[in-house]
């Protein structure tokens, strides 16, 4: 199979972001919904992904097989499937596509990216930290500010959220934090925690409810 430079864009935007949906890679690459059919289709007979229903009523997700892995050279392994973070994984992407497209000269680093990030520099001399927080997602304004970005689906308790707002107080390497919550009450409620804590200047909570 030739590959094409969009085909490589199409492999760095799986490894990267781990799991996609057909229609998510459509929406990113594609002008016509046929033509990223017939394409992944050609890239799933080549070896280089692998798409996986497990979900009933929900599209189909699409991975990176190891050899498209190593096509993509994003120094990353090859994506697990993880059915307990799928639609996590999923609805990250669309907040990530929708965060570039509302911030032109936006830069997305994804969660996996963070990881890969933060255990090389621990392997050069560096101090892994458990105590620190990996965000969902690394979104770099134009400007340089480093936005670190939540998302939950579903409620946590009062004392999670504590030590998540925490982690962030002391990371140096965050400007500010946009967390997503599905529910006015969940945005009231981490309003209320980041007040008393004192961190309403670095952590913004804001609504996001996804279907």
């Amino acid at each position: 199979m030739r590959l094409t430079p969009r085909d490589l864009e199409v492999l760095r935007f799986a490894v990267r972001h781990g799991m996609v949906t057909p229609e998510q890679l459509a929406t990113r690459f594609f002008t016509a919904a046929p033509l990223a059919l017939r394409r992944l289709r050609a890239l799933e007979a080549a070896g280089l992904l692998v798409r996986d229903r497990v979900l009933v009523a929900a599209p189909p997700v699409v991975r990176a097989t190891r050899a498209g892995t190593r096509l993509a050279a994003c120094d990353l392994a090859p994506a697990s499937l993880d059915l307990a973070r799928i639609t996590h994984n999923l609805a990250l992407v669309d907040l990530s596509e929708e965060l570039l497209a509302a911030h032109p000269g936006g830069a997305w680093t994804t969660e996996r990216e963070l990881r890969r990030d933060r255990m090389r520099a621990a392997r050069a001399g560096g101090r892994w930290d458990r105590q620190r927080r990996v965000p969902d997602g690394l979104l770099r304004l134009a400007d340089g500010t480093r936005v670190a970005v939540e998302l939950d689906l579903t409620p946590k308790r009062s004392a999670r959220l504590d030590l998540l707002a925490g982690a962030y107080a002391v990371d140096r390497d965050v400007d500010t934090v946009w967390w997503y919550l599905p529910s006015e009450v969940a945005v009231s409620r981490m309003r209320r925690l980041v007040d008393e804590r004192g961190l309403d200047h670095l952590i913004e909570p804001r609504l996001r409810r996804v279907s």
